[in-house]
């Protein structure tokens, strides 16, 4: 029996087949490489946009108001803003916020001050254990660098870091100098004073950064290209009135003082400090009231935050905005690029930096955008 092969024919179609089906494999492991590649960039660019606003709002809502010193009637957020929103992280003027200060309270000390300081550099003496003082071996709780929070009922604040601790005397000392002498009654508190805003990198791009009360820079997120708060609060100037008995109260903000309590600095007529005044001998919010939305809050801009009124007073060292008081809500907008740019097309509404990719849209990885509202606890 004769064998026969192919025919010239048969080759031809044979070979053509064998071409398509390499040529159909070869696409299709084309396209799955490049799924490969943009699946992980993508995915990694949603996860630090995540991270950057998931951390952002939970240091917000930890910066509540409800810590309380030795005294029960006085807490850290109706003596001092515990948040304060800023156009750059260096504070200068800006026509949005780019930034944020945040105060919160930390383990450790609290206390009062028993007696004047002799001066603004001077130590702090504070009431020992067993009388509203932390029962532990250093004084109040206190040691040596920690950043520590002194305020008063007329609207002093100061942070600062403890440079000694004299246990024998019950005895803090700030290691620089205070804005303030501070009297009598003061209240003393352990916390966290941080700033979180972006830094640019040689490379163009920029950092989500934290950067501590003692000045030490956290990198948290690589590759924001974009981050603004919008900042809502109080419409309405809080609502006051003295008390029967004891300090006056107000809705928020420090409280209305005794009706006769003099001013140590001869600022403020008797019973008078920077956010409350008096009608005859009722107290009176010196806040504006603004337009509100439905919920009661007001967009609050820049300029609400350099035109007093003035706490302590104005023109004091290291004085602040009293409508930093009315803050409610932080609404925070993060956005963030794909860190490699052969995944970036040309600048635009899709990228904020142009990247090397071609018009094949399929590789792009355009900038993503989260937006959170955090409430802030009073």
């Amino acid at each position: 029996m004769r064998t026969r092969g192919f025919t010239l024919v048969e080759l031809l179609i044979a070979s053509t087949l064998t071409m398509l089906i390499l040529g159909s494999a070869v696409a299709m492991a084309a396209a799955a490489r490049r799924a490969l590649d943009v699946e992980p960039a993508a995915l990694d660019t949603v996860r630090r946009m995540r991270e950057g606003v998931t951390t952002l709002a939970g240091v917000l809502a930890a910066a509540g108001g409800g810590a309380g010193v030795s005294d029960p009637a006085v807490s850290l957020g109706a003596s001092v803003p515990l948040v304060r929103p800023l156009t750059t992280l260096t504070g200068a003027p800006g026509p949005r916020f780019t930034a944020l200060s945040v105060l919160r309270a930390a383990s450790g000390g609290v206390g009062k001050v028993i007696q004047p300081q002799p001066g603004p550099a001077g130590s702090l003496t504070l009431n020992r254990p067993g009388s509203g003082c932390a029962l532990t071996p250093v004084v109040c709780g206190f040691d040596v660098g920690d950043a520590v929070v002194i305020f008063d009922s007329r609207g002093h604040a100061d942070v600062f870091e403890i440079g000694a601790v004299s246990d024998e005397l019950a005895r803090i000392t700030p290691r620089q100098p205070l804005s303030y002498a501070y009297t009598t009654g003061a209240s003393v508190m352990a916390v966290r004073l941080d700033r979180f805003g972006l830094l640019p990198q040689a490379d163009g791009s920029q950092v989500l950064t934290r950067i501590t009360f003692a000045g030490a820079r956290e990198p948290m997120v690589d590759g924001v290209v974009d981050l603004a708060f919008h900042v809502w609060g109080r419409a309405s100037a809080p609502q006051v009135r003295d008390a029967a008995t004891g300090p006056g109260l107000a809705q928020y903000g420090l409280h209305p003082l005794e009706p006769f309590e003099t001013d140590p600095e001869d600022v403020f007529p008797a019973g008078v400090h920077c956010m409350i005044a008096r009608t005859a001998t009722a107290p009176v919010s010196r806040l504006a009231t603004y337009a509100s939305d439905p919920d009661g809050l007001a967009r609050l801009e820049p300029s609400h935050f350099s035109d007093g009124p003035w706490c302590a007073f104005d023109g004091a060292p290291g004085a602040y905005d009293a409508d930093l008081f009315r803050l409610q809500r932080v609404d925070i907008h993060l956005r963030v690029e794909v860190q490699s740019a052969e995944f970036r097309g040309p600048a635009g509404r899709l990228f904020t930096r142009g990247g090397t990719a071609d018009r094949n849209a399929p590789r792009w990885i355009p900038d993503r955008t989260l937006v959170a509202s955090v409430a802030l606890g009073r």
